[in-house]
């Protein structure tokens, strides 16, 4: 104990009042330039293999019309795609935060990008619908190990109070990645096919793969052999813990550690936000978004796939802009999300009953409203980082993620299914898919009245000895 956080607090000290070793003699308080840099590096490291994975996950947004042909499926058969997907990812997430608290993120990072690389490869080759449903499978079960480890890493390397920034900023480079999968990647399967396109990204994951496998440090432990973390409370009263130290306290049983982690209803606020505002958010860029906008509103794929672009845009310029209010000022973090939730069950209600062939300027305040959700959901990790321990911070980020994933699943698979049997019962093509998305709505609006019933527990952790549910009054300052 005793020694500073890398970049962010004084340099450290010796007993005696001397700079430790490795300071190079720098004035107390400051701290080099380039060990300050040493977070950003990590943190870019993970970004990076994060950027990657949201691309892979939204690669269906802009090629779903021509998978449909590749592998001659319907509604379903593609909607199915992103359901295994995304039920491996939600499946996965809480052994992942597991994963990480007890042995670190960089086995999970590096293995899951490799997971995502071999799924690309077997999906650019797949000509038939069961090989590229192994390669979905694949990059789901890699995409599931990333997230999580990125937060994990950021809270080994930064104080308390920058996590809901660098957690946006993660989001933000995430959507970056969403950016790529949409008119670059419609433009390069134009040119090069679907086995090159494919091919192509599975290239590029492979680079990101080794470098982060040379250069990730995933702690200021792993790189000084030292402890440079300490355990004093930042502003908001979490303790920035050693990853290390936090590995070797004895391990709860894994029954108590989900029981104590689902038991804080903070944690609980936290995944039912996540729930609206990412799987609102997942369910129309994903898959459904482009067949929405070209059956019921007649617009070109090309058109579809800018406005799908728009909503990414819309997460990008919020998750940044809600990141840094939240680090400023934390007590609006549950005003903030419950706005983002009205604000996102409304753009789902008017996707459902626009008419058919609206207008680009009629479609884009609901579109911008999803993008804008799927945007503020980042800080339903800042919420479940503050409403649980450090020990089992790994666990309560996967379970807030498990939220907006399980949403996806649901309602992308209901909406294939809707789609189709709408379309057999001779419903017209626009009506089938304006109908289909009522099923979000419908997830949309309960959840939203979820987050309503715990609005007041947001980013709070129960006392020690206190009962799960303890008196609002008694526990959130007013605002909160």
């Amino acid at each position: 104990m005793g020694v500073r956080l890398l970049g962010s607090r004084p340099a450290a000290v010796s007993q005696a009042g001397a700079p430790e070793s490795g300071t190079s003699g720098a004035p107390a308080g400051r701290v080099p330039a380039a060990r300050a840099l040493v977070p950003w590096a990590m943190w870019a490291l993970g970004a990076l293999c994060y950027l990657t994975a949201m691309f892979h996950r939204m690669s269906l947004s802009v090629a779903g019309l021509t998978a449909q042909e590749r592998f001659d499926i319907d509604a379903t058969g593609l909607a199915a795609f992103s359901v295994v997907q995304l039920t491996l990812y939600a499946l996965l997430q809480v052994p992942v935060g597991i994963g990480n608290d007890r042995y670190g993120p960089r086995v999970l990072l590096v293995g899951g990008t490799a997971l995502m690389a071999a799924g690309s490869v077997v999906f650019a080759l797949a000509t038939a619908y069961p090989a590229a449903m192994a390669g979905r499978a694949l990059i789901g079960a890699g995409d599931a190990c990333l997230f999580v480890s990125v937060l994990r890493i950021t809270r080994n390397w930064f104080p308390g109070h920058r996590y809901a920034f660098v957690a946006a900023l993660t989001g933000m480079i995430g959507g970056l990645g969403q950016i790529i999968a949409t008119s670059p990647l419609a433009a390069l399967l134009d040119a090069q096919g679907w086995t090159n396109a494919f091919l192509v990204a599975s290239v590029v994951t492979v680079v990101v793969l080794a470098v982060t496998a040379a250069a990730l440090r995933e702690s200021p432990q792993q790189r000084d052999g030292a402890a440079e973390c300490d355990g004093a409370a930042d502003r908001d009263g979490v303790v920035a813990e050693p990853a290390e130290r936090v590995r070797a306290e004895p391990a709860e049983r894994l029954r108590d550690t989900l029981r104590l982690t689902w038991r804080s209803p903070g944690v609980r606020h936290a995944l039912v936000t996540h729930f609206v505002l990412m799987g609102s958010f997942v369910s129309f860029t994903a898959v459904l978004g482009q067949p929405y906008l070209v059956a019921a509103h007649g617009l070109s794929g090309g058109a579809a796939a800018g406005l799908v672009t728009v909503v990414v845009l819309g997460f990008v310029g919020s998750s940044t802009g809600a990141g840094q209010l939240a680090s400023r000022r934390p007590q609006v973090r549950g005003r903030l999300v419950l706005g983002a939730g009205t604000l996102v069950v409304c753009g789902g209600a008017a996707l459902v009953v626009l008419p058919a062939g609206a207008t680009v300027a009629t479609l884009l305040p609901a579109l911008v409203a999803l993008g804008v959700g799927g945007g503020v959901s980042m800080l339903a990790f800042d919420l479940a980082r503050s409403a649980s321990p450090a020990h089992r911070a790994g666990v309560a980020s996967g379970l807030a993620n498990m939220g907006g994933f399980t949403f996806a699943v649901v309602s992308q698979l209901g909406a294939g299914l809707a789609i189709d049997g709408l379309l057999a019962a001779g419903v017209a093509p626009a009506g089938a898919h304006r109908y289909a998305f009522g099923i979000p709505l419908v997830l949309a609006m309960a959840g939203l009245a979820g987050m309503v019933r715990l609005r007041g527990y947001a980013g709070t952790a129960p006392p020690p000895g206190s009962s799960p549910e303890p008196v609002v009054s008694a526990m959130v300052p007013a605002g909160r």
